[in-house]
């Protein structure tokens, strides 16, 4: 049996390495887009959870003046502080799709109040506004889309997840000299 020449072997194992490489880069790829994926979406989870506190942390004040604009309500400016911590991901032209502010009454925690069930007296005292001292507010990012950014065939196609947070707080007591709440 004759040896084999130096630039066949050379040539040889250059192959090999190619067949491994394709075989290998697939996998490879998948696991690397796959933690970028997750990683995305537990960053974004808690973005949105820190912006929804962010704005149940302004709303218990009563303000309606944020970052030097005065809001005629205070959901909008609740909004606005939603929208400034966020990132970018929710903005002002996408607020009323995925951001909500509704206020609770404290005998009833398990549905929004509404101005018509106003004014109504709960553990003796007269529940006027929706957003009164003792009342509940809760903001909350409701079904944000997001889609994987390198979907694999077969994997969940054309499928993504929709996030959300949400804050709760009990409203203080007004500021000193108000004596009504902003409209909410």
């Amino acid at each position: 049996m004759r040896p084999v020449p130096a630039y066949k072997r050379k040539r040889q194992g250059g192959q090999a390495l190619a067949v491994e490489m394709a075989l290998s880069f697939l996998p490879f790829f998948a696991l690397i887009t796959g933690i970028a994926d997750f990683s995305m979406v537990t960053f974004m989870s808690g973005l949105f959870q820190d912006a929804v506190r962010e704005g149940t942390r302004f709303a218990i004040t009563y303000n309606l003046t944020y970052n030097g604009t005065t809001y005629s309500s205070q959901t909008q400016a609740v909004q606005a502080v939603v929208i400034n911590n966020s990132l970018g991901f929710i903005t002002s032209s996408n607020v009323s799709n995925y951001v909500s502010v509704n206020y609770y009454t404290p005998d009833n925690l398990s549905t929004p109040a509404t101005n018509s069930q106003l004014p109504k007296t709960v553990n003796g005292v007269v529940i006027n506004y929706l957003n009164q001292s003792g009342n509940v507010v809760a903001v909350s990012i409701q079904s944000y889309p997001w889609n994987w950014m390198v979907p694999l065939p077969n994997f969940m196609p054309g499928t993504g997840l929709n996030l959300g947070a949400m804050s709760l707080d009990v409203l203080q007591p007004l500021p000193i000299g108000e004596s009504t709440p902003p409209s909410p």
